[in-house]
């Protein structure tokens, strides 16, 4: 089983888990090994790009040149400092080949993959649906199967999946539990945990967040979102055919980010892993499928299932305008109703206005914000940012990045714009200083070994410090301490050293 290791999108998740075997391999799928292809080349420097496309264009291989009368690929770029470094990248995503030839080649599988991408002109894996071929898919007129559905429809699963978590993380009552999956996955992967002071049977204890959930609480939608999806990419691995489906999951990823949001792909057109796939990535608000018939069912790709191809930055700016969009239409009617919508206004004096209705939200600025200073007009909050309700958040984990990433996130959209943060400078610097507080002194646990003569201070100590296992000591004082953890070690030579020297003595 491969070490885990922390990704933040499905590209980073192909260059950092996979091994070059199953890069090629996802080259070198026949109906999508080329989205693929493009997929890695989108997100590579200009340079590199360059230096890619034109090893197409000169048959797949290139000298490296750098001799006299040898013309290469060093003559392509004008900083050859970073050339060894821009191949070493083009090795790991197994675009070029690994072995000493003098010449550098792409791999076979890249290779073609590529200039199958350039010879299409397919913008999608899949062929979208129109309107008329989806009514006579769900047969005749299609009142009872088939509905329109618009990108704010779309929009809006996405969001009551994941408020669906956010309040069962939170224990809102009458709120909607997610699936029985996304529970499993809460506590797989540490989010929550059975309440310990539940006195009845383990199997039926509540669960109940814990500090890592707090962290995931302040996460962005898309950062959520694919802390989900690389956990259930893990437990793909799991499986007796661990290989095919993870290899499956990642091109239908890959595929998502080159579908068109709002328009919609019939099922038929997976294959019996990639419908099944479908069905579970639905659960986390990537898609959105409408059952047609009892064969046929329309899946939708949502914004966030493009995000998770994209750069953090894009993710962000589309974060930015969603959010704005839904403030605009909740300002245009402030009446109280069950809005996702949450603006945010920082003020110098430490209070926080919150424009909002909804209760999660409440719950989420409770986390760093003191609940009992909360007023409330229909549809904002007034809540004080203090010491204590911030100390009690990193208390639970939280940090204060998060914390500051959270409000900037969340900030109202007349803030955004311009080098400036929309956070005020002193209350930025306020939540850095609490959270340095923390770190003024650090315990250690350690044992104090008294020394009766400056000799047995000077073995023991030099005992200590040759095993690691000092903390201080004085001579004067005529005491050393030592890591808990060695104690035991130290302890036995100082005993051993009385000892050798009581007998000494008696002779």
């Amino acid at each position: 089983r491969r070490k885990k290791v922390a990704t933040n999108g499905v590209l980073d998740y192909l260059r950092t888990t996979l091994p070059r075997s199953a890069l090629l391999e996802l080259y070198a799928d026949e109906a999508r090994g080329r989205f693929v292809c493009r997929a890695i080349l989108q997100q590579l420097s200009d340079v590199g790009q360059q230096i890619v496309m034109r090893l197409t264009c000169c048959g797949g291989s290139f000298p490296l040149g750098g001799q006299p009368n040898v013309h290469g690929i060093k003559e392509w770029i004008n900083n050859q400092q970073k050339l060894p470094q821009l191949l070493k990248e083009l090795k790991k995503w197994a675009i070029i080949q690994s072995d000493k030839n003098p010449d550098i080649s792409l791999t076979e599988e890249f290779n073609l993959g590529l200039q199958a991408s350039i010879r299409s002109l397919d913008s999608s894996p899949w062929v979208p649906l129109s309107q008329k071929t989806m009514i006579e898919m769900a047969g005749g007129s299609g009142v009872s199967r088939y509905r329109p559905i618009s990108l704010s429809d779309l929009d809006q699963h996405t969001q009551n999946q994941w408020d669906a978590v956010l309040h069962f993380m939170v224990g809102t009552e009458n709120g909607r539990d997610p699936p029985t999956a996304v529970i499993r996955f809460l506590e797989e992967t540490g989010l929550m945990q059975p309440d310990s002071e539940f006195r009845g049977h383990r199997e039926n204890a509540p669960l109940v967040i814990t500090s890592s959930g707090y962290e995931f609480m302040l996460l962005s939608t898309h950062q959520q979102v694919w802390h989900f999806v690389e956990q259930y990419l893990q437990s793909l691995e799991g499986h007796k055919k661990s290989s095919q489906l993870l290899t499956e999951a990642m091109l239908f990823l890959i595929s998502l980010s080159f579908a068109k949001v709002g328009d919609g792909y019939s099922s038929s057109s997976l294959t019996k892993r990639g419908r099944t796939l479908m069905r579970d990535l639905s659960l986390f608000g990537l898609l959105y499928v409408q059952t047609l018939n009892e064969k046929t069912s329309i899946f939708y790709p949502t914004q966030i299932a493009l995000q998770l191809v994209q750069s953090s930055s894009s993710s962000s700016s589309m974060s930015w305008s969603l959010s704005t969009k839904t403030l605009d239409g909740a300002l245009a009617d402030p009446r109280p109703q069950n809005s996702s919508h949450l603006a945010i206004i920082v003020q110098t004096n430490f209070q926080l206005c919150a424009y909002t209705t909804s209760e999660l939200h409440k719950s989420m600025l409770g986390l760093f914000c003191d609940v009992h200073t909360i007023r409330r007009l229909p549809n904002v909050i007034f809540m004080i940012i203090s010491r204590d309700s911030v100390k009690s958040a990193f208390a639970l984990g939280v940090k204060a990045e998060q914390i500051l990433r959270f409000l900037e996130k969340h900030s109202h959209p007349n803030l955004r714009g311009g080098s400036k943060s929309p956070i005020p400078q002193n209350v930025e610097d306020q939540i850095w200083l609490w959270d340095r507080e923390r770190q003024r002194l650090q315990w250690t646990e350690v044992w104090k070994i008294d020394c009766h003569d400056p000799a047995m201070f000077q073995a023991v100590k030099e005992f200590a410090v040759e095993k690691n296992a000092h903390s201080w000591s004085s001579m004067s004082k005529g005491v050393i301490y030592v890591y808990f953890s060695k104690a035991d070690q130290v302890n036995a030579f100082a005993t051993q050293w009385r000892a050798k020297t009581v007998s000494t003595e008696g002779l």
